[in-house]
């Protein structure tokens, strides 16, 4: 529900998970020019993926009476929080959608991003392909993962559990992740990564192995181009998705009675690095 202008503060708030990932901090600059265009202070908190961080923040963030909220929502129940918060400020979900709440929504094409990816790592020849992944209750990661097992579906290839591994967070994680996937008596000859941080923990590993290890991830990755073993990422404009969601939510500030929007931003594999 938009407030009077004479109950607006000027600013905005941006709930992410992480403000060092390069992924959140292009978000942050696209919702904080729209900001500005509007005339609005940007003030930005983060989660760390924590239901009672964000329970606590988005609740103070409401008593502080900001004009709107641009969440990204951690994978608990959201439905009774976010419901009851919707009701008060004008709120806009970035990157996941959680179910039962119904208020305007930017993603990424999770499902048609990995999709490709796998299947370009299939395209190369590979019939073992390992997926690893991070919190399965998440959106955004099991929309990777539908994308993955569709991929090997229209290639005839069977999910095997054995190359899935799941609940991995840390760049070291995804090392130990890779080095098992790799290892055994009928491992992986590719691993999707379904994140940068994991992308970057999976290239460390395959960086010891040799060329005969294929990788492709989800999110661009830092100095890709300078990598020795090549990579296939699935890529997109993040500023655009800032842009996008802060657009939605000062309309939303501005009075809009308009249906809910669910805008679903496209991405792109590029191939990168191996020069």
């Amino acid at each position: 529900m938009p407030r009077r202008p004479d109950q607006a503060t000027g600013t905005i708030a941006l709930v992410i998970e992480d403000p060092a990932n390069p992924f959140w901090s292009a978000i942050t600059r696209g919702v904080e020019e729209i900001a500005r265009r509007h005339q609005h202070v940007l003030v930005v908190g983060s989660t760390g993926l924590r239901f009672e961080e964000e329970r606590h923040l988005l609740r103070d963030l409401v008593r502080r009476r900001v004009d709107g909220l641009l969440v990204t929502p951690t994978a608990h129940d959201h439905v009774e929080l976010h419901a009851e918060l919707a009701h008060r400020v004008p709120m806009v979900f970035i990157d996941r959608t959680p179910a039962g709440v119904l208020t305007d929504s930017v993603i990424l094409d999770n499902v048609g991003g990995a999709h490709q990816a796998v299947s370009h790592l299939v395209s190369c020849g590979h019939r073992r392909i390992g997926y690893i992944g991070g919190d399965p209750a998440v959106g955004t990661g099991a929309g990777r993962r539908a994308g993955y097992r569709r991929a090997l579906q229209d290639a005839g290839l069977p999910y095997d559990p054995a190359l899935v591994s799941l609940d991995v967070h840390t760049v070291s994680g995804a090392r130990d992740a890779a080095a098992r996937l790799l290892t055994g008596p009928a491992p992986a000859t590719a691993i999707f990564a379904d994140n940068n941080r994991i992308c970057l923990g999976v290239l460390q590993i395959v960086d010891q192995r040799g060329p005969s290890v294929d990788v492709a991830g989800f999110d661009d990755v830092e100095l890709a181009d300078l990598l020795s073993h090549p990579v296939a990422l699935v890529t997109y404009d993040g500023v655009e998705l800032g842009r996008q969601a802060a657009q939605l939510l000062f309309r939303r500030i501005g009075g809009s009675t308009e249906p809910i929007a669910r805008v679903l931003l496209p991405t792109t594999l590029e191939l990168r690095g191996g020069r």
